[in-house]
């Protein structure tokens, strides 16, 4: 038998040299493992600044431009709809600087201004300045009723429990809604957003023609719905 205990290699003993191997084989296999991988939230909040930043370079590049000052607000308002902004602390001249698109793009195109001044008030209610948003939700609806500024205003006023406001609001829209889907639509958040336990509480305002399409669409989808169940 060979005794490893007396085989020397450069003057050093075997088993000490197959010691020595065996760390450096186990240092390279540390140096190469891979890094643990970024947090999926930071990464994920660091892509939507990006995408903000790059919204927002354009639409204060194109002063007046509806479609790019309607794409920063929208940027901005997932900043806090996302819960972004509550934690990447930002700039606080962000929203300042898309509300001033979105008016500079209003005075240069009177006929967008319902959008226009809805997508203000969706985005000063998500940066919770509700009072400014509300101002500019009843502005839009002033301009020309919009289901969207409708539909977010009502919801606001559910949240504050102000429901004495939905109904004049529901009177003031549901006349400028042309199909039956938009009608039914105003009608349904109206019943929602009242606090309403029926359609004839949620609707004592409405004219009988209109409870009647109420009832009648909602038996129609119920059945619909209930065929497609099956």
């Amino acid at each position: 038998m060979i005794d490893h205990s007396r085989i020397r290699i450069g003057g050093k003993p075997l088993a000490a040299v197959l010691l020595a191997s065996l760390a450096l084989v186990s240092c390279a296999h540390k140096k190469a493992a891979p890094a643990a991988p970024a947090d999926p939230a930071a990464a994920n909040d660091g892509k939507r600044i990006e995408r903000m930043e790059k919204a927002r370079a354009r639409a204060l590049a194109a002063p007046g431009s509806a479609s790019e000052a309607g794409a920063f607000a929208f940027e901005v308002t997932m900043l806090y709809t996302q819960g972004i902004a509550q934690r990447q602390n930002p700039a606080p001249t962000w929203v300042d600087e898309a509300v001033g698109c979105l008016d500079s793009a209003k005075d240069a195109l009177p006929d967008e201004a319902p959008d226009l001044l809805a997508r203000k008030g969706e985005l000063l209610l998500a940066a919770n300045r509700s009072d400014d948003g509300i101002k500019a939700l009843h502005a839009s609806i002033a301009a020309r009723p919009t289901l969207r500024a409708f539909n977010l205003l009502a919801k606001t006023y559910s949240e504050r429990k102000e429901t004495a406001e939905v109904a004049p609001l529901c009177k003031k829209t549901l006349p400028a809604m042309k199909s039956d889907e938009s009608r039914y639509a105003v009608l349904d958040d109206c019943i929602k957003y009242s606090g309403a336990a029926t359609a004839e509480a949620g609707l004592r305002w409405a004219p009988s023609k209109d409870v009647a399409f109420y009832k009648a669409r909602k038996r129609d989808l119920e059945a619909r719905s209930a065929r497609a169940a099956k």
